[in-house]
């Protein structure tokens, strides 16, 4: 999977806290990386693999989020202030014509 970077950030930067826009996610017909995303379980090992090596991370939280809520809750899911923080989000509940929430799974590196 490639890093996607917020705007202005380049390799040199730190690495962002939360993969951001369409570096992976759930499709509707089956078959994304994410698909399974909802499942996962506080606690759960997630490996990310990178360049330099893998980072891993332990499951703090697994929420679903209706679509009109996220934002409510986007304090929260997108906080800057644990250091290497992952957030994990992606589309689910597809009726057909559009997705009704987002998976949110988020997790801090394993010392």
């Amino acid at each position: 999977m490639g890093r996607v970077r917020p705007a202005g950030r380049t390799p040199a930067d730190n690495p962002p806290d939360v993969t951001d826009d369409q570096a992976d996610r759930t499709v509707h017909t089956g078959g994304g990386a994410f698909d399974d995303l909802d499942k996962l379980r506080v606690g759960a090992i997630v490996t990310v693999m990178t360049t330099t090596g893998p980072i891993t991370y332990v499951t703090t939280s697994v929420t679903n989020h209706p679509k009109r809520s996220l934002a409510k809750h986007a304090a929260k899911v997108f906080d800057q202030t644990t250091p290497g923080r992952l957030v994990l989000v992606t589309c689910e509940n597809w009726n057909g014509k559009v997705y009704l929430s987002n998976a949110v799974v988020i997790a801090e590196p394993v010392r």
